[in-house]
């Protein structure tokens, strides 16, 4: 049971021996596909767990979903059909955004913007409607969440609630007024720990909602041990005190759930490398740039294949797209594909010769995972939690370090008995691990 239905009907657990009850807070996902058809990270790692938490819990009332909504400041309980509907069918995907920090500078400039507001009525239109029914139907929405809420439920944001306006001042409210408890799941510090790579904005917004969140958090998540000693050595340098810190061991690649995108069609080259990420800095496109200008230079055009990089176009990257554009991208040796949808992706991964992944900081690697996981060999960076995904089953190299990345992305283009004995390999000894067995030691982590 799952959606409007599963709210409605009765509480199989209700009473004081009931199961605390998982919350997922869902309130950035559902705005973000109000203003883009596709995901990135911050998504989709969230929707796998929201996928399989309904799957596995959502018949026992074991795993609810709630939003804290910007507009009305409350807690408001949801289905599961919400969630998909967005992802599936995202309101976003008639956006007038190019990048995705569009929206933050257009709300932000709000006065200056009424030319984009005429050129795209019906997507703005969408935006005050969604806003317009959230204060309507807030009273039964909350109510909805006051029935099912008791004291000793835990609520879990597992994205990018730094990006909601005051939402730890709500979330400490509902601790007192529910007695409830509440966990975040910290991605990566890179915002703290090299801010030159973020946009100003984000780094802003996280740095002031981290310092109120945790001392609020009554568990601390993060997605990879890399990212566990960082949030310990943050908490050490600043004096603050730590609740329970535990990493959540992800799924690989995309589970057997709904796929976005539909049966479209996509032309890909017919050899090809590819670069799964948002384009920005961090990622290090430039780096892989310059490394296929020298395979361009060293062994002729007719010898090199594509580069493709599929994401969204990130922040601080005008500078590479220029130069990109000003050498007609390579003579179109390096495509961009901007916007996949999952199906759309999936293919991509599967008729690529390899897969790269130069990026500077992370706080996982999900792009790598993913790769493996459709027996493609990844040449990556050694930087970070990458190895974390990676293990000795791909190959790596300094991301400052251009030689060395064009060494070690030359051997498996030009000597196939390599490429194909490492993907022998990752096929025999990689063991994925399920989104199903991620929900499961997550949900055992919270109790």
């Amino acid at each position: 049971m799952s959606g409007a239905d599963g709210l409605a009907a009765e509480d199989r657990g209700s009473g004081k021996n009931r199961q605390p009850i998982v919350w997922f807070e869902v309130e950035d996902f559902l705005r973000y596909f109000d203003h883009f058809p596709n995901p990135t990270g911050l998504q989709r790692v969230p929707f796998e767990i929201f996928v399989e938490a309904e799957r596995l819990y959502g018949e026992t009332g074991r795993v609810k979903f709630c939003r804290l909504s910007v507009y009305t400041k409350q807690f408001e309980a949801i289905g599961f059909d919400a969630i998909l509907s967005a992802y599936l069918k995202p309101p976003g995907a008639n956006a007038p955004w190019k990048t995705i920090w569009e929206p933050a500078i257009f709300w932000s400039k709000f006065s200056g913007m009424l030319p984009v507001i005429l050129r795209n009525p019906r997507f703005f239109f969408s935006i005050f409607k969604t806003a317009v029914h959230d204060l309507v139907d807030m009273r039964i929405r909350r109510r909805r969440f006051e029935r099912f809420v008791q004291e000793g439920d835990i609520v879990v944001s597992l994205g990018a609630s730094w990006g909601v306006p005051d939402y730890m001042k709500h979330v400490a409210e509902a601790k007192r007024r529910y007695g409830i408890r509440f966990s975040i799941l910290i991605h990566d510090l890179i915002a703290i720990e090299n801010e030159s790579l973020v946009e100003r904005r984000h780094v802003v917004q996280f740095q002031n909602w981290l310092q109120e969140a945790i001392p609020k958090a009554d568990v601390i998540l993060t997605t990879s041990k890399y990212s566990r000693n960082a949030v310990s050595r943050l908490a050490a340098k600043a004096g603050w005190s730590l609740p329970r810190v535990e990493v959540v061991e992800l799924g690989s690649g995309l589970s057997d759930r709904p796929l976005a995108g539909g049966p479209r069609p996509i032309s890909l080259p017919q050899r090809y490398v590819l670069f799964v990420s948002t384009i920005e800095i961090r990622k290090n496109h430039r780096l892989l740039v310059e490394v296929w200008r020298r395979l361009l230079q060293r062994y002729g055009a007719q010898s090199i294949p594509n580069l493709i990089f599929a994401g969204q176009i990130g922040w601080s990257v005008d500078d590479l797209l220029a130069d990109l554009a000003a050498s007609k991208f390579l003579d179109g040796k390096i495509v961009l594909m901007p916007g996949l949808s999952d199906l759309q992706l999936l293919r991509a991964y599967r008729s690529c010769l390899f897969t790269v992944f130069p990026s500077l900081d992370e706080g996982w690697g999900l792009p790598i995972a993913e790769s493996l996981v459709q027996g493609k060999f990844c040449v990556a960076s050694n930087r970070t939690s990458i190895p974390e995904v990676g293990g000795d089953l791909i190959d790596y190299f300094d991301p400052s370090n251009a030689g060395d990345a064009l060494a070690k992305i030359e051997r498996p283009l030009f000597d196939p008995d390599y490429l194909t004995a490492r993907e022998a390999r990752l096929r025999a000894e990689y063991r994925p691990r399920s989104w199903a067995d991620c929900v499961r030691g997550l949900i055992g982590t919270l109790d």
